[in-house]
């Protein structure tokens, strides 16, 4: 990365900003504020070069901020409203979503068509949104009078109109108590008060009783005192006439009827879904506007120039430059400072970017650190593979992305997804071949269930099913490698920083020491002479990191920091028995799709059988194949994070994000030089 400063007029400011977001590679930043000596060079505009002589208090020149915070709200109203009818349209749209969205290409004439129609588009949206309105007013016009529906329905019995509550000499008040209160200690209350009333049971639920009352008019006040005591909850059924049977049947077929209303309205809505695609070009294209004009924000101006700096990445920075020199703006570039913050962006070469996406999950490497993404590539790809370790699994896998990529054009973080998925599918097939699984033993099973016939698919390498002992030691053996190669990027770092001996000390004494206790351990009975060598490198490797574990420390500290250095040794072990869950993850692949394939052959033979085995099959198959590629996933992503970028990765980089054009539905080509932009 390199810090661009640049110096423009203000009269190409607008066309500039368009360019450098179509050119999508400059992260514009903090506003610069150049100095007299700084903005005078003999290549700089006239202009400018008569403005310079003129700075006396370059600080007090570009105190002005750019941009329009009115503009900006009023674009991000008119966004709002966009999205709002993108909304309603894809909720009533009869016609399905793909499985992946992807963005539709226009050209040049098809973005000055719709242009030139962006009143008849917003008229649409108008529409859309009071249909929209309608269709709330008509949902709280139904959820009021489901509301008042279900109020009702427990007095369904009740046959005296709602609108009558009182006689001459009599009040009448409706209502609920809990379902606990003991109707009988009312009833002798108001007795032994002489309150002359009627208590009439309506209806009654788990929860409540559902109470008629009717009362002299003069004791009104006492009786509904003795009520409340006991949680009586009054139920006027204000604005109600008629019976409660009568006003069920009324509102019932209100309901209905508004529910006929908003299918009508659901119908219009939908017949705008010809306009979504015209509707989802404006979002993007007022996003693209939001954006050039909040962009200006970041920048400082005077009456007539502008500035700004930004993040170029340097092999990027001929297309910037043309676009400067055509608007004949001054520039400089200049190294990141010390203690500066500078963002990252990693690039690979084609086969290894997908697996970027594992880098980006974790988080960026800091500046100045390390891009492992092609080292752990192949490890991830081969971890997974041992993991699933089913060739038919694997082809189904490798087939499905493959087919995603050619069908959907897909962008950013979902396209490296799905191609380190194919790319972990072709893995599969391969250590699937090597271990003899093709869909565990189906072809045998189909064999013996469809002809009778004994078929053996043998494996290249071993089954690990029959030979568990002999994958653990190879994965042992590939995370060591693993870990190894860790460490040798974390000596690549320390080496190029002009620390050599902590790489000495710190690294290399611990590759003399797992080196010699694998010898050891692994030599020590069947060649002697090797596993004495190697009892000799464990002892020079730990006697190396006893002595200088500490070096950095005072006193006492020197001690005790070369016996934590040793006690290191527990977190390599730790370390390297993690890689036991490709044993794990490749065993209850193999042995859950056995038996699968065991239950659907338990029919016998036959047609019928063969039937029964094909259901059971897709059936269990689809689910040991989906529970095994997350546990692959998850546990090849741990085996990075943990084991091996615990060994160097230094994180906290800030992602280059660039100023471009970020659109979420259409993609604009924009023919720029004789080619494609």
């Amino acid at each position: 990365m390199e810090k661009l400063a640049v110096i423009g007029l203000s009269n190409t400011k607008d066309k500039l900003i368009a360019d450098l977001a179509d050119l999508g590679v400059v992260e514009i930043t903090e506003r610069f504020i150049p100095g007299a000596d700084e903005i005078k060079d003999p290549d700089a505009p006239e202009a400018l070069e008569s403005q310079a002589s003129e700075i006396k208090k370059p600080q007090e020149v570009f105190d002005k901020v750019d941009g329009d915070l009115d503009f900006v709200s009023t674009i991000e109203g008119e966004m709002s409203r966009t999205d709002t009818a993108l909304d309603t349209l894809k909720r009533y749209s009869k016609e399905k979503e793909p499985l992946f969205a992807t963005k539709k290409v226009i050209n040049g004439e098809r973005l000055k068509d719709l242009l030139n129609r962006r009143a008849e588009i917003e008229g649409y949206i108008s529409s859309i949104l009071r249909l929209n309105y309608r269709l709330h007013m008509t949902d709280e016009k139904i959820n009021k009078m489901s509301s008042d529906l279900a109020s009702l329905k427990p007095w369904i019995v009740y046959d005296v109109p709602l609108d009558i509550s009182e006689t001459k000499f009599t009040n009448i008040e409706l209502g609920v108590v809990p379902s606990t209160v003991n109707l009988d200690n009312i009833k002798e209350k108001f007795s032994e008060l002489e309150l002359p009333s009627d208590i009439s049971v309506v209806n009654s639920d788990r929860e409540l009783i559902y109470l008629a009352v009717v009362m002299m008019k003069e004791g009104t006040d006492n009786v509904l005192g003795i009520l409340k005591q006991y949680g009586f909850t009054q139920l006027p059924f204000q604005g109600f006439e008629g019976r409660v049977s009568d006003n069920i049947e009324k509102i019932t077929k209100q309901i209905d009827e508004q529910k006929d209303v908003r299918r009508e309205l659901e119908d219009e809505v939908a017949g705008y879904g010809k306009m979504q695609q015209d509707i989802e070009f404006l979002s993007d294209y007022l996003t693209i506007e939001r954006d050039r004009e909040r962009i200006k924000s970041k920048m400082r101006v005077t009456k007539r120039t502008f500035n700004f700096e930004g993040w170029v990445p340097s092999h990027l920075k001929d297309g910037v430059e043309r676009i400067l020199d055509r608007y004949g703006c001054h520039y400089e570039y200049r190294e990141p400072l010390e203690g500066e913050e500078v963002p990252v962006m990693i690039e690979n070469s084609a086969a290894v970017t997908p697996f970027e996406a594992v880098t980006q999950m974790y988080s960026m490497p800091d500046y100045k650190g390390f891009d492992p993404t092609k080292w752990f590539a192949i490890f991830y790809a081969m971890f997974f593979g041992i993991m699933l370790s089913d060739a038919g699994y694997g082809l189904v896998i490798t087939i499905a992305t493959f087919v995603v990529l050619k069908k959907f054009e897909l962008e950013g973080m979902t396209k490296k997804m799905v191609k380190m998925f194919m790319y972990c599918g072709i893995a599969t097939v391969f250590w699937g071949a090597m271990f003899g699984g093709w869909f565990g033993d189906l072809i045998p099973v189909v064999a013996d269930v469809l002809f009778g016939k004994k078929v053996e698919i043998k494996p290249i390498w071993f089954n690990p099913i029959d030979d568990p002992t002999r994958l653990l030691i190879w994965s042992l053996g590939f995370g060591v490698v693993h870990i190894f190669l860790g460490m040798a990027i974390n000596a690549y770092m320390l080496i190029k920083r002009g620390h050599f001996w902590d790489a000495v000390f710190d690294v290399f004494s611990w590759y003399v020491l797992i080196i010699g206790a694998i010898m050891y351990g692994a030599l020590g009975n069947s060649n002697p002479m090797l596993g004495k060598i190697g009892l000799y490198m464990a002892v020079i490797g730990a006697a190396v990191l006893l002595l200088t574990g500490g070096r950095k420390n005072k006193g006492f500290g020197k001690v005790t920091g070369g016996l934590g250095a040793l006690y290191g040794i527990t977190g390599y072990v730790s370390d390297i028995l993690s890689y036991s869950r490709l044993l794990a993850l490749g065993l209850a692949t193999g042995v859950i799709a056995s038996v699968v394939n065991t239950m659907g052959s338990l029919g016998g033979r036959g047609i019928v059988s063969f039937i029964v085995l094909i259901v059971v099959g897709i059936v269990g198959h689809s689910f040991n194949m989906a529970i095994n590629i997350l546990g692959a996933f998850v546990h090849s992503s741990r085996l990075q994070y943990i084991e091996f970028f615990g060994k160097f990765y230094e994180d906290g980089g800030e992602e280059f994000d660039p100023f471009r054009n970020e659109t979420k539905y259409i993609r604009i080509l924009k023919e720029s030089d004789g080619g494609e932009k």
